[in-house]
């Protein structure tokens, strides 16, 4: 979707911002906080869901930037992931996010994360609808009651013959979708930590 840096407001201009800020804070309580009974089948299966949507996660953002990337001053995007959703980055990041949280096996922060996530972001997406009304008009309001504003419909994504790609902006995505891999590190190393920390006996269970 077309974004003009003039025309953001406050909120829209901080979340990396305050994206960097919670990260430590989010990070620690990842770290030190364990689910009781981590190690049983259940909790296994809940680590291989968190993995499975981690990598869907990237795939998905790397998918939305072929048709989007570079060009979100030119057009009004409405194929591809965007024919199922009209913000399939802030849904691909908050799928990741749910991943990493089920990949460390923490339930508790997952739940925490989420709300805080769709709370933040939902101020996020309606200011960007206010300046896309603005800059598209009758075709965004045609484009609103097509297509949901966050979670996808169940619908094939509309495609177009041909995309041309833009080298730099699939980089730039490239180098954020990297986060998420290496959050794939990360828990192997969180386990670590916390066989660790039950030795240590410091860990919070929860």
């Amino acid at each position: 979707m077309l974004k003009s840096v003039h025309g953001k407001t406050p909120i829209e201009r901080k979340r990396t911002l305050v994206t960097w800020l919670l990260a430590p804070a989010w990070l620690t309580i990842l770290i030190a906080t364990q689910p009781k009974g981590f190690e049983t089948l259940g909790y296994s299966l809940v680590e291989f869901t968190g993995f499975f949507l981690v990598f869907g996660a990237v795939l998905g953002r790397l998918w939305c930037t072929l048709y989007i990337g570079g060009r979100k001053d030119q057009s009004l995007c409405q194929s591809g992931p965007y024919s199922l959703t009209r913000n399939p980055l802030y849904f691909f990041s908050f799928l990741g996010l749910i991943g990493v949280c089920l990949a460390a096996q923490n339930i508790a922060l997952m739940a925490i994360s989420a709300i805080l996530f769709l709370a933040y972001y939902r101020s996020v997406i309606l200011n960007e609808e206010r300046r896309l009304l603005n800059l598209f008009g009758s075709d965004y309001i045609l484009y609103m009651a097509r297509v949901p504003r966050f979670f996808p419909r169940f619908n094939f994504p509309e495609s177009e013959d041909t995309l041309l790609v833009q080298s730099q902006a699939f980089v730039r995505s490239l180098r954020d979708v990297s986060w998420f891999l290496a959050a794939i590190v990360g828990i192997e190393v969180i386990e670590e930590l916390r066989q660790a920390a039950v030795i240590s006996g410091w860990q919070l269970p929860v």
